[in-house]
């Protein structure tokens, strides 16, 4: 019997050995990857290809991408096959790649694309230490794939920051109808957040030229009478996101006296007075999100509010904006930490919302990012008598000291889930950085903020040019690592870690490019 307990018990040790030795091994390759992106971001050692898909796109693919060696080899001096890596940018993992001996040479992988995005990225580095097998093989690229190499941004001092991000957007897309190639001319919220941006920046540089793209963007979608065109915008969904466009109206009917913008801007705060709400009178998110409010909601819709009621004395509004800014720091505050979760749901779905208090259970950056802007906007709209701007002003100020304490130490920016950048699967996401970045940058302007938020943004502003902007054979600017999109859809999402960490990322995402624009400004870049 001893005997028995005695083997018994050997088996068991071994057994948990082996399970530690498995657990560390797995632990040591996530920090390999994680150490080889690292080095990879540091400039002159990296090259982003981006991929572009000209033809129908099906939602997923199998395909053979060919890069050329030599093109990579004149971008990277130091690359060779036993430091070749080559990354997918859209989920953060590297891909197994050949580099074929018959001249020209390429480098060669198999890929499957998993969403019928219209452009990918693959970041080629020479930093990698498994490097590439050689094989005897002669292929060509695949004409339907028309390839980008991208090289790290250099600080250039012939024009601002600001007005290259605005000139590469008009140079590759000189058709306003064409803005973007993620969904062109459609009334989205995105490119309404990038053209107020630059809308601010005709009127900081006196530039026509910025002035006529705006003012040619919303033009494709309104008639003379102020309009929508048919099949441009649908009021029965009730989308807070389809009221952001809309701030360009009233900035363009301010700026040119033209009336049809000024129907247009109408036609949107009716919308908001019709809005489905909560029992409290808070918006509902769009009308397919019964009783949810969305932190990028208050962005979305109650900045147009205040704008409306500056501009055409409607002071109501204000007072239903504040309302709106109210109820969602209300109900998505969390004292753990100072910031607040991506939304609340007053009926307590069963998929993500916590059933005591109805909100999400993470803290997802771009989300704080949108609040956080919003406060600090909104103050150029509200009355500085208004009963409630001194607890406006506090909350930003609450708000930003909580964002301050999660900036990463190491690279000055934000993770996608804010509070948990120890976790190694977790990365920075560039959009909600951004977004940091300018609010705190306005927020010190305003002398809401001490220096030492300036100085962050300033830390912000320069990794983010640094580590994660690239430039083209045409000077264009090109913005890597902005998360896609983040939902709280209860048909695609849980709105857990999980979900986030494994959103699809994209280069150029207009939201991340609206935001280092406001910022640019903001800093006079």
């Amino acid at each position: 019997m001893s005997d028995r307990r005695g083997d018994s018990g050997t088996f068991i040790a071994n057994r948990y050995v082996m399970v530690r030795c498995i657990i560390s091994i797995s632990v040591l390759v996530i920090l390999f990857f994680a150490g080889l992106v690292a080095n990879a971001q540091k400039p002159g050692n990296r090259v982003v290809v981006s991929v572009k898909r000209n033809y129908t796109i099906p939602k997923t693919e199998s395909v053979r991408l060919v890069f050329d060696w030599n093109e990579l080899k004149k971008r990277l001096p130091g690359l060779n096959e036993d430091n070749l890596a080559v990354i997918d940018q859209h989920f953060g993992k590297q891909v197994a790649a050949i580099i074929t001996t018959v001249k020209p040479e390429r480098v060669v992988f198999d890929y499957s694309f998993q969403s019928d995005e219209p452009v990918f990225a693959f970041m080629v580095t020479a930093g990698g230490t498994s490097g590439a097998a050689r094989r005897p093989e002669a292929v060509s690229t695949d004409p339907k794939f028309e390839l980008n190499y991208l090289t790290p941004y250099v600080t250039k001092n012939t024009k601002s920051f600001a007005d290259l991000l605005a000139l590469s957007t008009m140079h590759t897309y000189p058709d306003q109808k064409n803005l973007s190639i993620i969904s062109p001319g459609k009334w989205t919220y995105e490119y309404g957040f990038f053209l107020n941006a630059m809308f601010a920046l005709s009127e900081k540089s006196k530039n026509q030229d910025y002035l006529n793209y705006v003012k040619g963007w919303i033009d494709n979608f309104i008639t003379d009478e102020g309009k929508f065109r048919e099949g441009v915008y649908n009021r029965s969904e009730y989308r807070l996101d389809d009221i952001l466009p809309g701030r360009l109206a009233i900035s363009l009917y301010q700026k040119t006296g033209e009336k049809r913008y000024k129907e247009l801007a109408d036609h949107l705060a009716d919308h908001l007075a019709h809005q489905p709400k909560t029992s409290e009178g808070g918006y509902w998110h769009k009308e397919i999100y019964p009783y949810q409010m969305w932190l990028d909601g208050i962005y979305m819709g109650d900045l147009f509010s205040m704008q409306y009621a500056a501009a055409f004395n409607k002071p109501e509004m204000f007072d239903e904006s504040v309302k709106q800014i109210m109820l969602m720091y209300k109900h998505a505050y969390d004292p753990a930490t100072g910031l607040l979760f991506h939304g609340w749901d007053e009926s307590k779905n069963k998929v993500w919302a916590n059933q005591t208090t109805g909100a999400s259970p993470e803290l997802w950056s771009r989300a704080i990012g949108w609040y956080a802007m919003a406060l600090i906007e909104c103050l150029d709209y509200l009355p500085a008598n208004h009963p409630e701007r001194k607890n406006i002003e506090a909350m930003f100020q609450k708000l930003c000291a909580s964002i301050r304490k999660y900036q990463d130490g190491k690279t000055s920016l934000w993770y996608q889930i804010i509070n948990r950048g120890d976790r190694q699967d977790n990365w920075i996401e560039t959009s909600a950085s951004a977004m940091f970045t300018y609010a705190f940058a306005k927020g010190a302007h305003k002398k809401l903020l001490d220096k030492e938020f300036f100085d962050s943004s300033i830390k912000a502003y320069n990794s983010l040019l640094s580590n994660y902007m690239y430039s083209d054979e045409h000077g264009d600017v090109h913005l890597d690592q902005a998360v896609k999109v983040g939902s709280l859809n209860i048909k695609n999402s849980k709105g857990d870690y999980d979900y986030y960490i494994n959103c699809e990322r994209r280069l150029d995402d207009y939201k991340g490019l609206a935001a280092l624009l406001y910022a640019s400004m903001e800093l006079n870049k």
